[in-house]
């Protein structure tokens, strides 16, 4: 028995489109539309960039894993690092429950951003360092006005190259967070229509310091 094939129509470049969307050309939309289009292409470069510090930004972490450490018969020592003692059971990274606790302290405190956060909103009594605006501990969110309060970094985390830290080794790590990142002096209260603000000035300002280490 033979099977004749049905031979395929061959498709057609008019016949193609994306998802019942049709295509329109630059050339045959409006004046206006058409350099509003052109005004976003010159702004993709600009977002990519936005979107590639924030992800250098975000790599800023010292992560709770990293503190393990094995010593040289690669047995797992205590996540405290002024203790010498090995891993005891019940406990899985430190050697006692009061290294545990001192070092979970300490790690919550110095790195975990929420904490931070919380506790520089509370020294700042809630109130923007910019323009003033005071908000309820409880709710720091104000509906009316689309406002909030957050924690603005006074000079910005992704200078702290500029500055001579590195973020290397896990010893650089620390000490460019505890002397820099997050450090009390370097941190303030500011609400969210003036932390955009701050924020465009910083990125002009970090663009001319670029070019001048360039020219030199």
């Amino acid at each position: 028995m033979i099977i004749k094939r049905r031979k395929r129509k061959a498709k057609t470049k008019q016949s193609k489109k994306l998802r019942g969307r049709s295509i329109i050309p630059i050339n045959a939309l409006p004046i206006h539309d058409r350099l509003l289009s052109e005004e976003q292409e010159k702004n993709v470069p600009l977002a990519m960039s936005n979107k590639e510090e924030s992800r250098k930004i975000l790599r800023l972490i010292v992560y709770i894993n990293e503190f393990d450490r094995i010593n040289k018969e690669g047995k797992q020592k205590c996540r405290n690092n002024d203790c010498e003692n090995l891993v005891c059971k019940p406990f899985r990274k430190y050697c006692s429950r009061k290294c545990s606790v001192e070092f979970t302290r300490w790690y919550n405190k110095n790195f975990y951003w929420r904490n931070i956060r919380n506790s520089i909103l509370k020294r700042d009594n809630y109130t923007c360092q910019i323009c003033g605006l005071k908000l309820n501990k409880r709710k720091r969110h104000n509906k009316k006005i689309e406002n909030w309060l957050e924690c603005d970094h006074i000079i910005p985390k992704s200078y702290y190259t500029f500055l001579g830290y590195n973020f290397d080794t896990l010893e650089n790590k620390i000490k460019t967070v505890l002397e820099f990142l997050h450090n009390d002096n370097n941190l303030r209260t500011v609400c969210y229509k003036c932390h955009k603000k701050v924020t465009l000035n910083n990125f002009k300002t970090k663009s001319l310091l670029i070019d001048l280490n360039d020219d030199n």
